[in-house]
């Protein structure tokens, strides 16, 4: 009976010693495919804003966010088949609200800032079986400042045309080097397929 004990409880050991061992490679995947895909949205829509910045200044930088920003978000996701959003407590468009996952990303970063005075590189969640999300934490610069700065320094035009895109406006206020928000992206275990097969390839 011992013999049989003992055997059983090396085979729950191994058991549980492989699923960690799953569970770690799994996150590994995420990361890897998060970090490419946030890379690849900034990519994409930095040198968006930058252009309209050159062309027309702030204003132009303004229109081309709203009425650009969630289709290049969109483009972005579609190509890496995965989904991703830009959110923060302080949006500007009412679609990047966060959700619950997102307000406990966003705690998450605000409180390792706090403690240890800086952000750490990404955050990772389990949603469930087949769903892991992908954070990754934005600072403002001194180009955001343009559209996100305090208002009482911020052009009037600016102001006015940005209440008039977002009457419900609450990215302003932010000063050089703030946590301004994150980069989400949603993993699933077919994403993960797909870009195992990728690499193989």
């Amino acid at each position: 009976m011992k013999k049989i004990v003992a055997v059983g409880l090396l085979s729950a050991s191994l058991l549980v010693g492989a699923v960690a061992h799953e569970a770690e490679d799994i996150k590994k995947e995420v990361i890897e495919i998060g970090q490419e895909t946030s890379k690849k949205l900034l990519k994409t829509l930095v040198p968006e804003l930058k252009k309209a910045m050159k062309e027309g200044g702030p204003l132009k930088a303004v229109e081309v966010c709203s009425k650009k920003a969630l289709k290049l978000t969109e483009k972005v996701a579609k190509e890496e088949g995965v989904e991703i959003k830009r959110t923060s407590f302080k949006y500007r468009n009412p679609k990047n609200a966060p959700d619950k996952y997102e307000k406990e990303a966003l705690e998450y970063f605000e409180k390792e800032l706090k403690e240890k005075g800086e952000l750490p590189k990404y955050y990772v969640q389990k949603i469930n079986e087949n769903e892991y999300r992908y954070y990754m934490p934005l600072k403002i610069k001194g180009v955001c400042l343009t559209c996100h700065g305090d208002p009482n320094h911020m052009d009037k035009k600016l102001l006015a045309k940005i209440k008039e895109l977002y009457p419900n406006d609450k990215a302003t206020g932010y000063k050089l080097g703030d946590f301004r928000g994150v980069i989400r992206v949603t993993v699933t275990k077919e994403a993960i397929e797909k870009h195992e097969k990728h690499h193989k390839e």
